[in-house]
């Protein structure tokens, strides 16, 4: 399923190549995402933000997409709606993006809507950290449709 969701996203989404995204793990609590510091680099050798807010909106909308799938959904298009990012320190390193799946009774929640209305919104969080703290704080609502 993780190479099918990072081929996916290197084929519809550009960028995802160029920032050379990866998708490292994932389980039952979290999806892990790199990419390389040198590729997604700023003017002061840190990590560029527009690279930082992409790896978190990206991996929140793969965990949206593995969702959809664990819910049997065969199309459906998944969007963003709204999100919170805080940058609360420098990355100085190569980018690990750690994607929350939410918990059991939100993704209850978005079946049961899917099922009544053919749509649902659910809340993924992720988090960038480097060295146990956090440099970045993502918190997305993504609207999923039945196609």
């Amino acid at each position: 399923m993780i190479k099918d969701i990072e081929n996916k996203i290197h084929t519809q989404i550009p960028m995802t190549r160029l920032m050379q995204l990866e998708l490292k793990s994932i389980d039952n609590t979290r999806l892990i995402t790199t990419a390389p510091l040198h590729i997604n680099v700023n003017d002061k050798g840190t990590a560029f933000g527009g690279s930082l807010s992409s790896i978190t909106i990206i991996s929140s909308w793969c965990i949206a997409y593995y969702l959809s799938k664990k819910l049997n959904l065969e199309d459906s298009n998944i969007v963003i709606v709204k999100n919170e990012t805080k940058f609360l320190r420098p990355v100085t390193k190569d980018i690990i993006c750690t994607t929350y799946i939410p918990k059991d009774e939100d993704i209850k929640i978005l079946k049961s809507k899917l099922e009544i209305k053919n749509s649902g919104t659910i809340k993924i969080n992720a988090q960038v950290i480097e060295n146990k703290e956090i440099c970045v704080d993502f918190r997305g609502t993504y609207y999923i449709k039945k196609v």
